[in-house]
């Protein structure tokens, strides 16, 4: 039996050494129509360095990759004020169509979306991707009227589509009593990370982990003024999407507000008991400040326990069995969920 043009493919999360790849698939795609074109370093200028571009919007990108080629992409844009996530760079490599895999592209981005705790996702389609419109309306989106043009060298005028999302509500949240009063947390897992989303004391926030646990995203809500701090997982930060520097290293995201996110470092370390490693944490000490390069060290004392020494202080912490936290030292504690 001769093989399927589906086998041996694998998506992943994009990387900027695929930048070639990435161009050569987009650049056939716009082939397909009469004018359209690659504008580097103009508005396709995303595709020289994608990961990095994602990491500093605070969006996702991935790559359908088969026997080392590029042969799908698919990505978002952050999660806006709105809640609605806007869904980008959807391509598929020719002897692919046809056979669901721009479906399964698009539903990442919606399971995405909705453990985000987005309401929509919305896309931009060039007026000449006809058959692209046909798919995107088969799936539920609708055109709603908007267009806009790009004023580049391809002439390139976009349609507005836009998918309602059903809520997730199936997760139930955990509350923790603590000295800016009662917090409520609710974790979720995304198809390849997990998130975080919390109100505490007028303020929320939601951070984000790729599947290694590493930091993605940090963004904080207060007084009607939002604040976002993103990463690429290794050691580069962005804030509202301007490089910082000062944080070059940190390895964790924190909040001073909540203890939540200690469940992050704790499940990438995966520390033994008996281990102590040391970190450098990217800590928000106020929910609209600028982060801090703050170091830290953790431990595992037990099965669920865990020390952490930060600004000096030592602090016994004992998480669930998905490693949020139950007990912070004698600042925060798990409210039992009331009984039926």
């Amino acid at each position: 039996m001769a093989p399927s043009p589906l086998d041996g493919t694998h998506l992943r999360a994009a990387r900027d050494e695929d930048s070639d790849g990435l161009v050569a698939l987009v650049a056939a795609a716009y082939a397909e129509h009469s004018g359209c074109m690659l504008d580097l370093p103009g508005v396709d200028q995303d595709l020289t360095a994608p990961a990095t571009v994602a990491a500093s919007r605070g969006g996702r990108w991935w790559v359908l990759e088969r026997d080392g080629r590029i042969v799908g992409s698919i990505g978002t844009g952050p999660l806006n004020a709105d809640g609605v996530l806007e869904l980008k760079r959807c391509y598929l490599d020719v002897e692919l169509r046809g056979r669901g895999m721009a479906t399964r592209l698009i539903n990442r981005v919606e399971t995405h979306a909705t453990a985000l705790g987005a309401t929509a996702v919305e896309l931009w389609s060039d007026t000449r991707f006809t058959a692209a419109h046909h798919r995107y309306k088969t799936l539920g989106y609708h055109d709603t009227g908007r267009t806009r043009d790009l004023h580049d060298p391809s002439d390139t005028t976009e349609h507005h589509f836009r998918k309602e999302l059903a809520p997730d509500d199936i997760v139930a949240p955990v509350h923790l009593d603590g000295p800016y009063g009662e917090e409520e947390v609710v974790a979720r897992a995304l198809p390849d990370g997990n998130t975080l989303h919390g109100q505490v004391d007028g303020a929320s926030y939601s951070l984000e982990v790729d599947h290694a646990w590493r930091p993605r995203r940090v963004t904080v809500w207060s007084n009607g003024t939002a604040a976002t701090l993103t990463s690429d997982g290794h050691g580069r930060w962005w804030a509202d999407g301007t490089e910082v520097a000062e944080l070059t290293g940190c390895t964790d995201a924190a909040l001073a507000l909540s203890p939540a996110a200690v469940q992050f470092p704790i499940r990438r370390l995966g520390l033994q008991t008996g281990e102590t490693v040391e970190v450098r944490l990217a800590l928000l000490p106020h929910p609209l400040g600028p982060a801090l390069d703050t170091p830290a060290r953790f431990g595992r004392t037990g099965v669920r326990s865990y020390r952490q020494h930060l600004d000096g202080v030592d602090t016994d912490i004992e998480v669930d069995e998905h490693g949020l936290p139950v007990l912070v030292g004698d600042l925060w504690r798990r409210r039992e969920a009331p009984e039926d």
